[in-house]
């Protein structure tokens, strides 16, 4: 998933290139990530959105499920091998977008905040939960970050122990080894 800080044209793709002719690669660009806003423009969308029970990053959850629904029936993608990866904010929307959909099987994180009150925003999500618990619902489903996770995902941490599914709930150094490429190296599992 693209945040519309990413660009298309630089060192951003350069993560990608290891994964070419291992994996199917979608680039999702969820709704307002097509370009920068500035951030009196991103408020007035947001404001507007609100007045009708949303937020951009509910509007993006929809396009990553429209987008997975896509990938497995038009373009034939095994549903057991659906991982997605977002930075920043987007990773979140995206692991919100996971726990909607039970094909996602593993959601890749880089540099997730935190808590909801660094982003993105959702309705009311902080009355009843915060990104730890929402990530902790995931399990025992893989969660892989690629940076240090935050401290409060200790509390993650502590969930998929729990759930028995404490070696789901990891730390990768790339795109690449989250992935496990090195596995299937013609792109499809052994059997």
């Amino acid at each position: 998933m693209r945040r519309a800080a990413d660009s298309f044209y630089g060192s951003d793709v350069d993560e990608l290139l290891p994964l070419m002719g291992h994996c199917t690669v979608l680039t999702l660009n969820p709704r307002l990530t097509e370009q920068a806003m500035s951030p009196a423009d991103y408020t007035d969308v947001e404001r507007s959105a609100v007045w009708v029970g949303r937020t951009i990053a509910a509007m993006q959850v929809w396009d990553i499920l429209r987008a997975v629904q896509w990938a497995v029936r038009e373009e034939n993608i095994s549903a057991s091998s659906i991982s997605i990866y977002g930075k920043g904010e987007m990773g979140i929307v995206a692991l919100y977008a996971s726990l909607f959909d039970e094909r996602i099987k593993q959601v890749i994180l880089s540099d997730p905040p935190g808590s909801h009150w660094q982003g993105p925003a959702l309705l009311n999500a902080l009355r009843v939960t915060d990104i730890a618990e929402v990530a902790g619902a995931l399990a025992p489903r893989r969660l892989v970050s690629l940076t240090k996770y935050p401290e409060p995902f200790e509390h993650t941490r502590v969930i998929y122990r729990l759930q028995g599914a404490s070696n789901q709930f990891v730390q990768s150094l790339s795109l690449p080894e989250a992935l496990e490429v090195w596995k299937y190296p013609t792109g499809k599992p052994a059997r």
